[in-house]
């Protein structure tokens, strides 16, 4: 089956519409230079799609920030390509500078859909009629990797989910799909999300913006939107795939790594640009340094064959060959020192923190690969060394309680062990005690109160806010020995044993018939958990659309998705051709920013046996019973 979901393609197909000439009407044809204008929302999206020489191949000579009109200068030889969100803001700064304009002609492309009562602001604006073109492409997200996807939201609150609806909705229209929408029916803010996606589907059906995107396709696509929440164990796990690995002990901030440790040097990962990392991406460390090596050998062999002793050939046509090769050479030169940097930089990091004994500690524990006291005491001695740093025992603990968490005497003396200043430098955060400890008493009361749970209402104090309100079960969060994650072939790696949870929801969601489909979820008791929202216009050309499976599945995290689900993503495709898969999230996460987030989250909710909390507690359940009243 052909790969229908390709967000590089979507690159391509914009970058002709943005700069190519043959869309330029004849005005701006004749003035061949262009200035770009993008705003606050559209310059990362510029920046992680489109290279400094691909936009100087389409005579883009210079880039300028809409916010900044006000310092621009006079430059009447030039023409400007507009690219912005319609956001208010950016639509009040367009308008500023279109009454005073800066350049020749303006050609306005919007990142999603503009109202039209924007349009006549822009309209009156234009008073010296210096606009020859407007149209709307839909790339309200950035792009990462050809299967993963980023959406950055600017507002708070409601207003955060209508925006970050709108987005995703622009990702929907990029593709050309009209989905059916599957989402986590115990996350609230899933439901939201969700709800508010249907809605922008159902009430453009009348400018046919969604109509006629899924004609050829005899099943439709689905959307599935998960909370990072029901989750917390994947992003905790220490990653051993390169991509993974460089966000996990680097950082990755819109495809550029800082390598802060020698001056500042800022290096750029490209899937399109970059051969290496292409094929590289998603290996693990032991095949990486194999495949470098193999690299690096492979740039010795031609360098040899075209170095200054062969150039006293005779033959000129040969020469000529011998010499343009030459910037090849360099470039390939200077991607592996690049490589070699970053591999070093990750060879450093796992050596100083010892992540050989955590990672094989981590995946003993999520998979439970010995017996309980094995764990407890290989754990013990982990906590105890002074050498192990204070995050990677908090992340150890994490999960230790996760998957035991009926063992609070236990606990009590990791906790204590944790704590000692001689063992831990620096010592753990209050949040952080905090977190472990609610995490704990949170998957305690499901083990053992499970049925209470059923009929009662649940403490609004307790971290369980962070898992679905207090209704996830242990077995969601971790696949004992991988017995459920049957889609995915079984490795020896020690370091590789634990699939994440997505793995199972995928399962479900491209389950082919009625029996395949209570097979799986007899296998996978979570995906019990998924609702379905049906648009209009898919209702219309389906009919029933429960008893059809699915070719293609857009996956998104609120919360955050991380590069082992894009990586699991990638190896699923490999091993089921007939199923397209893209995934992203709100942001790209590591195990630190996680931890941070689930902290910030345990000081948001407040101690769980302070009384103080308690009328936060009844102001909280009202909020959330006005917004289901909104939903519903």
């Amino acid at each position: 089956m052909s790969k229908t979901l390709s967000l590089n393609k979507i690159n391509e197909v914009y970058f002709d519409k943005l700069f190519v000439s043959k869309n330029n009407t004849a005005i701006s044809a004749a003035v061949k230079a262009k200035v770009l204008l993008v705003d606050r929302y559209t310059m990362p999206i510029i920046s992680m799609s489109f290279s400094q020489s691909q936009l100087l191949q389409q005579d883009v000579i210079l880039i300028e920030m809409l916010e900044n009109i006000h310092e621009l200068s006079v430059m009447k030889h030039l023409n400007c390509v507009v690219y912005i969100k319609p956001h208010r803001a950016s639509i009040s700064k367009l308008c500023s500078e279109l009454s005073s304009p800066h350049y020749s002609h303006y050609q306005v492309f919007f990142s999603n859909t503009v109202a039209k009562s924007d349009l006549e602001k822009i309209a009156s604006a234009d008073e010296y009629e210096v606009i020859n073109q407007v149209m709307e492409i839909f790339q309200d997200f950035s792009i990462i990797n050809d299967n993963l996807f980023s959406i950055n939201t600017s507002e708070n609150g409601q207003n955060a989910t209508v925006e970050e609806s709108l987005s995703l909705s622009s990702l929907l229209l990029s593709l050309n799909k009209c989905p059916v929408i599957k989402y986590d029916s115990k996350s609230l803010d899933s439901k939201r999300l969700a709800s508010e996606v249907l809605y922008y589907i159902n009430s453009n059906s009348n400018n046919n913006l969604f109509d006629d995107l899924n004609r050829n396709n005899d099943t439709p696509p689905t959307l599935v939107i998960l909370d990072r929440k029901s989750d917390a164990i994947t992003p905790l796990v220490t990653p051993w795939t390169y991509q993974s690995m460089i966000h996990e002990l680097i950082g990755i901030s819109r495809n550029v790594v800082n390598l802060g440790g020698q001056a500042g040097e800022q290096l750029t990962l490209s899937e399109t640009n970059d051969t290496f990392f292409q094929e590289s991406m998603y290996l693990n460390y032991g095949d990486l340094t194999d495949k470098f090596q193999k690299y690096v050998d492979d740039y010795k062999k031609q360098t040899k064959q075209s170095s200054i002793e062969n150039l006293k050939t005779q033959d000129l046509s040969e020469l000529k060959k011998i010499l343009t090769r030459f910037p090849e050479f360099k470039k390939l030169s200077n991607n592996i020192l690049k490589h070699l940097n970053i591999i070093s930089e990750i060879d450093k990091q796992i050596s100083s923190q010892n992540l050989w004994a955590i990672g094989e500690l981590q995946q003993t524990i999520v998979c439970e690969l010995e017996n309980y006291q094995q764990i407890k005491v290989k754990l013990m001695d982990m906590i105890a060394d002074s050498t192990i740093s204070t995050l990677n025992k908090v992340k150890l603990l994490l999960l230790y309680v996760g998957k035991f968490p009926g063992r609070t005497a236990d606990l009590d003396s990791l906790l204590a062990k944790l704590n000692d200043p001689i063992t831990t430098s620096p010592p753990p955060t209050v949040s952080q005690v905090s977190l472990i400890q609610n995490f704990n008493r949170h998957f305690r009361v499901q083990l053992e109160a499970s049925a209470a749970t059923e009929t009662m209402g649940f403490d609004q104090n307790n971290i369980g806010q962070l898992f679905n309100k207090n209704r996830i079960k242990i077995q969601q969060l971790f696949n004992t020995n991988n017995a459920a994650s049957n889609r995915m072939p079984k490795t020896d790696n020690i370091y590789m044993q634990y699939i994440p949870k997505l793995s199972d929801i995928l399962a479900s969601v491209t389950a082919h018939s009625n029996t395949s489909q209570q097979q799986s979820r007899d296998q996978t008791p979570e995906a019990q958990d998924m609702a379905t929202l049906v648009p209009d216009t898919v209702a219309n050309q389906y009919g029933n659309v429960e008893k059809l499976g699915t070719h293609e599945v857009i996956v998104y995290f609120k919360g955050g998705v991380t590069y082992e689900e894009a990586r699991l993503i990638h190896d699923l495709s490999a091993i089921t051709p007939d199923v397209n898969y893209i995934v992203g999230g709100d942001r790209v996460l590591n195990s630190e920013q996680w931890v941070d987030k689930m902290c910030d989250e345990v000081n948001n909710v407040g101690g769980s046996n302070d009384p103080r909390s308690s009328r936060d507690t009844e102001n909280a359940q009202s909020d959330r019973r006005a917004q289901l009243r909104d939903i519903l």
